[in-house]
């Protein structure tokens, strides 16, 4: 009994070293007072997300209503005016896209409060699907998407492509500021490829207990500030990445070894140098399935060096999170998507701005890997 003691204390020592300030060049750690400037406020700059209301129901996805998501978003952006709007999705697989653009309606999104896998939006959509077979696939025989149609233009653009890329793989896609949307589960199949499963791009987005699963690319966050409220999020390769100010809070994070390689990397920031916010974990939890742990070859994140840049231009603060055993407590950080050697600064009174280090930062994580 006496040995068990000494070494839970033992363990608990070694851990809490490696989450005290500032840290090491490998694992930098925020102190009390630099934290104080990361919080869910700061990085949302001015917005708070409200509760999302799922007793109002203007129009019905599934049995007796609408048969595609897409017709009742068409239906809501044609309807015109400044009023939210809100769509109401009855339990069920659906096999299909959904584009919402810019608009000025307000558009409300929600499944089956505390079921979010009661209604599932999934497609197999890579990277490298051609045009002409995302048009089959999203709109066979004209069906879903005719010029004139709200989403016409997003559509077109995809399908009009040699290859889709990257921004057009989503299973759904929101580019509309002010959207929200709750208790669902989004799903991108492809393994093969570079596939998201949701691209968020407008601003001051809210995501209400939605499930995202994937493989690599899993949530592309390439609008302005977004939040993410106990969201599930799986995937192997930078699977959370983007350039939008976000917050995710009580997330389940989990890498995935279900394809043969022999690591993970989950967040990939493209936060430009002259943006202060990035991504903020907050209160969270980040583990991985049993292929993963068996591996241990997860790291928390890699800056994505766009576009050949070599300056560290991704932003990412994890704090109060539970890391289980599954990154290098050590070096829990990978290199570059450039190659660029991941550089912490440790120094007194550092700049956390300072270019020529890593953004990346931790506070008062816990569990194994932290």
């Amino acid at each position: 009994m006496l040995y068990e003691i000494l070494l839970a204390l033992l363990v608990a020592v070694v851990f809490a070293n490696h989450q005290k300030a500032p840290g090491t060049s490998t694992r930098p750690v925020l102190t009390d007072a630099e934290a104080s400037h990361y919080t869910k406020k700061a990085y949302l700059q001015g917005w708070t997300p409200g509760k999302i209301s799922t007793n109002k129901a203007d129009y019905t996805v599934g049995k007796g209503g609408f048969g595609t998501i897409q017709a009742a978003v068409n239906a809501a952006i044609k309807a015109g005016g400044t009023k939210r709007k809100y769509i109401r999705i009855l339990p069920g697989t659906y096999k299909q896209a959904v584009l919402i653009p810019q608009t000025s309606v307000p558009i409300t999104i929600y499944g089956t409060p505390g079921k979010p896998a009661d209604v599932h939006i999934v497609l197999t959509q890579g990277a490298s699907l051609s045009g002409s077979k995302y048009a089959q696939q999203v709109n066979p025989h004209g069906a879903f998407y005719k010029e004139g149609d709200p989403a016409w233009k997003m559509y077109h653009y995809c399908a009009s492509r040699a290859t889709i890329g990257t921004s057009c793989s989503g299973v759904v896609s929101a580019e509309n500021d002010n959207f929200e949307i709750a208790y669902v589960k989004i799903e991108n199949l492809c393994k093969d490829s570079q596939a998201v499963a949701a691209n968020a791009h407008g601003d001051k987005q809210n995501w209400d207990h939605v499930h995202f699963y994937g493989y690599q690319d899993t949530l592309f966050t390439s609008g302005k500030r977004m939040y993410f409220n106990k969201p599930i999020i799986t995937g192997d390769v930078d699977f959370i990445f983007g350039q939008a100010s976000a917050v995710f809070e009580e997330a389940q994070i989990i890498a995935r070894g279900d394809r043969p390689r022999d690591s993970a990397v989950i967040f990939a920031p493209n936060t430009p140098n002259s943006q202060k916010y990035g991504y903020l974990v907050l209160k969270s939890k980040i583990t991985a399935d049993n292929n993963i742990k068996a591996k241990k070859g997860c790291h928390l994140a890699r800056a994505w060096d766009a576009s050949g840049t070599v300056n560290p231009n991704g932003q990412l603060v994890i704090r109060e999170t539970e890391i289980v055993d599954v990154v290098n407590v050590n070096a829990p950080w990978d290199t570059a998507t450039s190659g660029r050697k991941f550089a912490g600064n440790t120094a007194a009174n550092r700049n956390l701005d300072d270019i020529h280090f890593n953004r990346f930062w931790e506070y008062k994580n816990t569990g194994a890997g932290a």
